[in-house]
């Protein structure tokens, strides 16, 4: 058996939050060690939707020096039950639509995910992390004090804390026994970039289908991140169309505004699985992003809610610090717990919440009548609480850290 190494804190994850997360211990001055099994794999061509508040984090840890042709604004969102009016491009909506704004300043970035891996790589060439790369599958053996993990060639590290970035398959929340409550949707998602032939006019747009919502997020100028939902059966049919009639499908749900829609990169598809764990961890480990809770992509707060957690991730490490505790210390988990609870589950309450009131043929039974939702959208969109939904979506408002704050 090797000797087991030191570290007061241990990064787990391969993916753009673990990346993030050691930037921001990196700000803190707080000493860790990032595990990986393998090399991070930079040529992600998706990409992810950065709100403001998100945004103010990235610029504090010098993680926002994107050109133009790798972030795109979103000054405005449209979201309808209904196909898009054919001049829904000059924020044109129907009474059974709502549309999100905040006045002149963007609601939002469309980000390309290589672009942050590479900026998060190049930040690291400057002051490489220590980076450990274990082989096989960990174990993990948790006592009042510490954690030691082991790998299948008997390496090991001891840490007073691990968090755990690993994803919404995390093998370090399984080993610790933590309860994951599912929220099962039956869908699948479908993800691809297309281009609109016409100018998005930095407009977001989303449709409520009876069997899920159909999502595009502008990129560049002309293109759009298209994201559909759709119940298991039809995604698999769905994805398996020729380009040409997958075309025909989204103009057939969006309508005739959408009518020169081409897709210009290769499909992908993956099963949805909503679900969240209620600890956030246990003493000796915290979990971040999906690794803790992984929502509907139908609002696009998925990074955001991650990002809001290394936030506060790193004001409880800086906290015990401050007051002479180790970082396996309880109060880390309760004060994390308890500043992340409430912006937690209003976002899993309302992207559940949209999903269910208005796709509604994923469910057995329907509660309303189609007529009666798409009323609902418009009354949104004349009452205030439309603006309260638009400074929700901006982010930092459930949820202060000093590192989405303004100062």
């Amino acid at each position: 058996m090797i000797m087991a190494q030191k570290i007061p804190i241990i990064v787990l994850g391969n993916g753009l939050t673990a990346e993030v997360m050691c930037k921001a211990l990196d700000y803190f001055n707080l000493e860790y060690a990032r595990l990986l099994s393998q090399t991070p794999f930079l040529n992600d061509n998706r990409t992810t939707t950065i709100n403001v508040a998100s945004q103010k984090m990235l610029s504090r840890l010098n993680l926002w020096s994107f050109s133009a042709e790798e972030k795109t604004e979103i000054t405005n969102i449209l979201v309808s039950t209904n196909k898009f009016m054919t001049d829904c491009f000059d924020r044109v909506v129907d009474l059974y639509s709502l549309s999100l704004s905040l006045k002149n300043q963007p609601m939002a970035w469309t980000l390309q995910n290589r672009s942050l891996f590479e900026t998060c790589h190049n930040q690291s060439a400057k002051s490489p992390p220590n980076v450990e790369i274990y082989e096989g599958d960990l174990r993990f053996f948790h006592n009042n004090n510490n954690v030691t993990i082991i790998d299948t060639s008997g390496k090991q590290w001891l840490s007073d804390l691990v968090i755990a970035c690993d994803g919404a398959d995390s093998h370090a929340r399984k080993a610790a026994g933590l309860r994951r409550t599912s929220m099962v949707a039956n869908q699948k998602a479908i993800v691809a970039r297309v281009n609109l032939n016409r100018l998005h006019n930095n407009i977001a747009f989303q449709r409520f289908l009876p069997d899920g919502p159909i999502a595009l997020m502008p990129v560049k100028e002309k293109e759009a991140a298209l994201v559909w939902s759709l119940s298991n059966t039809k995604a698999n049919a769905a994805f398996k169309l020729s380009d040409a009639d997958f075309e025909r499908q989204i103009i057939n749900v969006l309508g005739d505004a959408f009518k020169d829609i081409r897709v210009c990169s290769e499909r992908n598809i993956w099963t949805l699985k909503p679900s969240f764990t209620k600890s956030m961890g246990r003493p000796g480990m915290v979990l971040a992003g999906d690794a803790s809770h992984s929502i509907h992509p139908l609002a696009g707060m998925g990074f955001n809610l991650a990002l809001a957690d290394i936030a506060v991730i790193c004001d409880c490490l800086d906290n015990a610090r401050k007051n002479g505790l180790s970082f396996s210390h309880s109060t880390i988990l309760t004060e994390y717990r308890s500043r992340r609870r409430v912006e937690v589950d209003a976002i899993i309450g309302i992207t559940q919440g949209l999903n269910r009131l208005f796709s509604y043929n994923s469910f057995q039974s329907k509660i309303f009548p189609s007529s009666l939702t798409n009323i609902g959208l418009g009354l949104i969109d004349i009452l205030p609480i439309k603006h309260q939904i638009s400074h929700l979506a901006s982010g930092g408002i459930l949820t202060s850290a000093r590192l989405l704050s303004d100062a």
